[in-house]
Order: C-alpha cells, then sequence, then structure tokens
C-alpha cells in the first residue's frame, strides 16, 4: 500500500509541539519491521533534512517546490492530490486538502480556538474553524492526543466517537533525562542565569496565559521580600499578543529577574529544566501538553494550570495544579515549592516515574494501525 503523510512541519529547523509529533512519529514509523510492506511517501514544499531525508528504500521524499509559498496543503499538496492520489494520506496538523483519497487520516491536536476564541487572532480562529468542520466532514479517521480532546471533538463538531482514536503523544527519553551539573553550569552561564529559576518553555503569546504567570511571579516576589533570589525563565519565540507580554515584563517591579531566552537547542532546553526549581505550565488551554511532561522526565517538579487535558496526561498525584485565572493558586504553589524541600523531592520522584510511560513507539505503533488497518 502507498501511504503519504504531510511532512513539511516535521521538515521545519525550528520546532514546536505540533512540528515535533510530525517529526518523531514519522522517524518512529521508519523503525517499524511492519512498515517495510508499504511504500511510504513524504510530501514537503522544501527538500527534506536534517536526518528527514534517511530511511529504509521504501521511503520516498515527493518536494513540491513550486509557488506560492502560503497555503501549502490547500493548493500545492492538494494539486498534487489531484494528479497523483496515495492510497492512504495521513496529514498530522490538523488541515486535510482539496482532493483528499478517501482513505484519509488527519490528527487534530486541540480545538482551543473553539472555547478560547478571545486568545486567537480572528482570521487563524476562522480558518481552524472551518478546517475542523472539512475534516469532520471528509477524513477517514481522525487522530486526537488524549480523552480530552475527543471529548471536546464529539460534543463541539458533532463527530462520533468511533471515528476518533486517541493516540498519546511521547518523550524522546535518550535526550529528555536528568543530567549533571557539570552540564548544566556552562548552559546557565550562556543565558547568564543563576539559580535558583522557574522555568517556562513554549511560544510566547497571550493564548499560553503567560501575562498570569508574570502576574504571579510578581506577587510572590513581593510576598517574599528583597532577600529572594527567586527568576522566571521564559524559553521560546514571541508569537500572537507578545507586545502585551513585552510590556508586562517591562513593568515587572522584578524585571531583572525575568529572563528572555528565544529559542534555544533541544540539549540546552534539557540543562535548563534539570537545573529548575521547578517548571511551570500555566496554558489557557491544552490538547494535550508536552513541555510538562518533558520536564517530568528531566525529573524536575510541575507546577501546572488545570487546563484542557492537563490532569489527564500529568495526573493529579504528580504534579501541583492552579486554575489558570487563578495568579493566586499560582502563587501558593510557587511558595510550597521553595518551602517543602520534601514535597518537591516527591515530585520530581513521581514526575519521572510518570512521564516514562509516555513513548513515541507506542504512539507511532496506534497511528501505524490507524494508517493501515482498513
Amino acid at each position: 500500500m502507498l501511504i503519504g503523510i504531510e511532512a513539511s512541519r516535521a521538515n521545519r529547523l525550528k520546532k514546536t509541539g505540533v512540528e515535533w509529533y510530525a517529526f518523531h512519529l514519522i522517524e518512529e514509523l521508519k523503525k517499524r519491521q511492519d512498515a517495510e510492506a508499504h511504500s511510504w511517501l513524504l510530501y514537503t514544499n522544501e527538500s527534506l533534512s536534517h536526518g528527514m531525508e534517511k530511511g529504509q528504500d521504501n521511503w520516498h521524499e515527493r518536494a513540491l517546490k513550486w509557488p506560492p509559498k502560503y497555503l501549502w496543503t490547500q493548493i500545492r499538496l492538494s494539486i498534487e492530490m489531484l494528479r497523483h492520489k496515495p492510497e492512504v494520506l495521513f496529514v498530522p496538523a490538523h488541515v486535510l486538502p482539496r482532493f483528499a483519497p478517501k482513505r484519509s487520516v488527519v490528527t487534530i491536536h486541540d480545538v482551543g480556538f473553539h472555547r478560547i476564541p478571545e486568545r486567537y487572532p480572528w482570521l487563524q480562529r476562522a480558518y481552524h474553524e472551518w478546517a475542523t468542520k472539512d475534516i469532520a466532514k471528509n477524513a477517514a479517521r481522525i487522530l486526537t492526543v488524549s480523552e480530552f480532546s475527543k471529548r471536546e471533538l464529539v460534543e463541539l463538531y458533532g463527530i462520533p466517537a468511533e471515528k476518533i482514536m486517541v493516540t498519546y503523544l511521547g518523550v524522546e527519553h535518550h535526550i529528555y533525562k536528568p543530567v549533571s551539573q557539570e552540564t548544566i553550569q556552562p548552559v546557565l552561564e550562556t543565558y547568564q542565569i543563576s539559580a535558583p529559576y522557574i522555568l517556562c518553555i513554549g511560544r510566547l503569546e497571550t493564548k499560553k496565559n503567560i501575562l498570569t504567570l508574570i502576574e504571579g511571579f510578581n506577587r510572590y516576589k513581593e510576598e517574599r521580600g528583597a532577600e529572594n533570589h527567586l527568576k522566571l525563565v521564559l524559553v521560546g519565540q514571541p508569537g500572537s499578543g507578545y507586545e502585551e507580554i513585552e510590556e508586562a515584563i517591562v513593568h515587572s517591579p522584578f524585571q531583572d529577574q525575568i529572563i528572555l531566552t528565544g529559542y534555544i537547542s533541544e540539549a540546552d532546553k534539557v540543562a535548563l529544566l534539570s537545573g529548575a526549581l521547578a517548571y511551570v505550565h500555566p496554558s489557557w488551554y491544552e490538547g494535550f501538553g508536552l513541555p510538562p511532561l518533558e520536564a517530568m522526565a528531566c525529573e524536575t517538579a510541575v507546577l501546572s494550570s488545570t487546563a484542557g487535558s492537563l490532569l489527564e496526561v500529568l495526573g493529579e498525584e504528580n504534579a501541583l495544579f492552579f486554575h489558570p485565572e487563578d495568579a493566586e493558586g499560582l502563587v501558593k504553589g510557587l511558595h510550597m515549592l521553595t518551602d517543602d524541600a520534601e514535597l518537591v523531592r516527591d515530585l520530581r520522584r513521581r514526575g519521572l516515574a510518570h512521564a516514562a510511560q509516555f513513548r513515541w513507539e507506542r504512539t507511532a505503533a496506534e497511528t501505524f494501525r490507524a494508517l493501515t488497518a482498513w
């Protein structure tokens, strides 16, 4: 069977959540012996690189480099589907091309644009709303990343539950693991960070609730007094609403203790996670929530919002939680983490064991069944 995969996101150099999902899934599918019985075609808008170009003889590249640059799925990939349809098409990122084969499988990671529309630009919201309804109507199967997201799709879009398959994400455990202080210290020096610090990783967008995190950090610092040296480290590139975040940092009395690193390598991310007092995940909405799970894999205590799937994915006993609107709850969690060393040790131990259950091999095995069992 010829199975096509939309691989343009997986092929990006600077990856965030959805891009990493597509990349790890493709790489794990390449390793499967039972995948050798099929031919695989990776559709991309640029030549495959950074390891994506490697694979067995039954893995092939189809680079669609012609313009336009935007609406890649709706124009370039759609024309390719009209000319040369695979038997099965898999799109790991929420948009189905025109003229797709009947056996099309699409991953919808979440529907935050529907639940919290005020956090999304109107054009992005409208596009995702249209794309989701189109997938609900035309995809043969839908994958999603949590039971929470499955319930959302059933409730909000009327998709039959039997059409939706939950495939939890994984952690790359050979990368995300505790590292020594000898590994951590040079990275801290590179970004001019000194312990203790709390860490948040992700695109710096208002929909990620960074403003509440800054507000909670400010309140915590005010309550602890001048002798407290805790820093807030924000890792990620600016996104939608960054101007508000930048303004909040500028007006913070503790601006000099809020550190922005920009986009960083996976190795530096692991070092910063391993050296942090805690990882804080304040998100307004999550379909899965991979960064706090990666923090757990690095044996780092997690303080997370209760939004969306986070209680399901992280496990209520493995982290501290607060409501995303409750800055005081966030502050309370920070006090607990700084005052109770035994609690921190327990959260680290529990989190490490919990994260070990999430593996990309499992995600690939479940996805393989969805793509091949017809």
